[in-house]
């Protein structure tokens, strides 16, 4: 199985509609990413919603390692559509990872440009009525 970048249930439409052009930016808490150089540089990666297969994507560029404040205004561009503050982005990953998270936490970036879709290789949500 690939490697992949793995994004909550709420962002599949957005994922699925988002461009070929531009960069995007994903964040993980702590340093476990970063120290083990999970993604390298022009390494294809599944983008994914609740663990379902939606598209590929390249990983640009190495990872970084910052806190929440030291990210730039490109970074927040990057970011899905409502994680482009600080707040919204600290309120994500504290609840995404249950546990405090503050302007002092360190995070893990990967820079990646997706890939077309190929609607045969998206994966279908589970459906929950049945």
């Amino acid at each position: 199985m690939a490697k992949a970048i793995n994004w909550p249930l709420v962002f599949r439409e957005e994922v699925i509609a988002e461009d070929c052009d531009a960069l995007r930016l994903a964040c993980r808490l702590g340093s476990l990413y970063y120290e083990n150089r999970y993604w390298v540089p022009d390494e294809v990666v599944d983008i994914r919603v609740n663990h379902k297969k939606i598209r590929k994507a390249k990983v640009v560029g190495d990872l970084r390692q910052c806190t929440l404040n030291d990210l730039t205004a490109d970074d927040f561009q990057r970011l899905k559509s409502t994680l482009k503050t600080p707040e919204a982005l600290r309120q994500f990953l504290s609840q995404t990872y249950d546990q405090p998270v503050d302007a002092d936490t360190l995070i893990t970036l990967v820079t990646y440009q997706n890939l077309p879709v190929v609607p045969e290789e998206i994966e279908a949500q589970d459906d929950p009525h049945i």
